[in-house]
């Protein structure tokens, strides 16, 4: 079923450069696209790695509970990539000298991360990239100001500021139409009216 989504995919030719590159893909958006573009012009075959849902939960928790896209949603929104030739399916979470002479490769480009440098002081990338980096073949197509974590992680907090934002907009709003409504026909709020209540029974006294 996979194959009627490869598109335009085909195999390398036996003296492409091929080039790897390994994330989570989920919710594929724009800054997924560039990202995988760069790394493409980083050699001749791009081949993705699209780690499993128990991997992207477990290097995810800090954030929240991702992914939020199933394995085979992600694989199929990273096939419809013009940029990419070929999906490992499953990826692992450390590229290690097996898979980089199985699948033939000439470049491990750092992928797209799960935390950001100031929370694990780089120990992600050593996990992920020793070997690639041993090897002399890995390379960051990210400039190394941008902390390129996991796109789908901003698109989450962009929500979740929006969402506050507007809960306090609102609040404010009902207040205002409160006090005006109350205001227009001489109504007393519940505060107002305990305490009108105490100094009634305090004058009774």
């Amino acid at each position: 079923i996979l194959a009627q989504f490869r598109g335009g995919m085909c195999d390398p030719n036996p003296d492409d450069r091929i080039v790897y590159i390994d994330g989570d893909w989920d919710m594929m958006n724009a800054r997924h696209i560039e990202l995988l573009k760069k790394a493409r012009n980083l050699g001749d075959y791009l081949i993705v790695g699209v780690h499993n849902d128990d991997v992207v939960a477990s290097n995810s928790k800090s954030r929240g509970n991702f992914p939020i896209m199933d394995l085979h949603e992600r694989v199929l929104s990273v096939m419809g990539c013009k940029y990419v030739g070929d999906v490992l399916i499953d990826a692992p979470w450390s590229v290690d000298r097996e898979h980089i002479k199985a699948l033939r490769l000439s470049v491990v480009a750092r992928g797209s991360r799960y935390v950001d440098d100031e929370e694990d002081n780089g120990n992600e990338d050593e996990e992920r990239y020793r070997v690639a980096k041993e090897m002399g073949i890995f390379f960051n197509p990210i400039d190394d100001s941008d902390p390129c974590v996991s796109p789908v992680h901003e698109v989450v907090k962009k929500i979740q500021d929006n969402r506050e934002r507007f809960q306090k907009r609102f609040s404010s709003k009902q207040e205002k139409e409160q006090a005006y409504y109350d205001k227009k026909y001489g109504r007393t709020t519940t505060a107002d009216n305990n305490s009108s209540s105490e100094s009634c029974k305090y004058r009774a006294k």
